[in-house]
């Protein structure tokens, strides 16, 4: 076993996860697009965290039973109610839960905003300073129809 090889892995999902999916949605999370917004973003949270730590449990459990114990007071009795995270069943994977063209769009999304923010710190343009550049009209599109 090369276990050395998963937890920088997971490490980078969590980075991921916090620098992008919580920064992109904190207004949503906060409840500035209403209740019902604000409660699919949470839920839509709440799942991914539950089913990465389920994961990441194996490798690292003292960790991952620390952020469960906190996730179990909000959880649901279900079947899936423990008292320890160890005694959950690893998830499954969900194939239709996986949709390549919002994925793609997200990437270059991501790949826009990277590619701005580091030509404000090249240029050191505060962040109060308007810079609007568009490198591609297909591109700048599709950005706009992931709001």
């Amino acid at each position: 076993y090369r276990l050395y090889t998963v937890v920088p892995k997971l490490v980078k999902f969590v980075d991921h996860l916090t620098n992008w999916y919580v920064r992109m949605n904190r207004r949503r999370l906060k409840g500035d697009g209403g209740q019902e917004d604000c409660k699919t973003a949470l839920e839509t949270l709440f799942s991914v965290l539950y089913t990465m730590i389920r994961m990441m449990a194996p490798f690292t459990p003292f960790f991952t039973e620390h952020v469960y114990q906190n996730l179990r007071k909000i959880l649901k009795e279900t079947n899936d109610h423990q008292e320890s995270i160890h005694y959950l069943t690893f998830p499954q994977h969900k194939e239709q839960l996986i949709n390549e063209e919002v994925e793609r769009k997200v990437s270059r999304m991501q790949e826009v905003i990277d590619i701005g923010r580091l030509i404000r710190e090249r240029n050191t343009l505060p962040i109060k300073v308007s810079a609007t550049t568009y490198p591609s009209v297909i591109l700048f599109t599709e950005i706009i129809k992931l709001k």
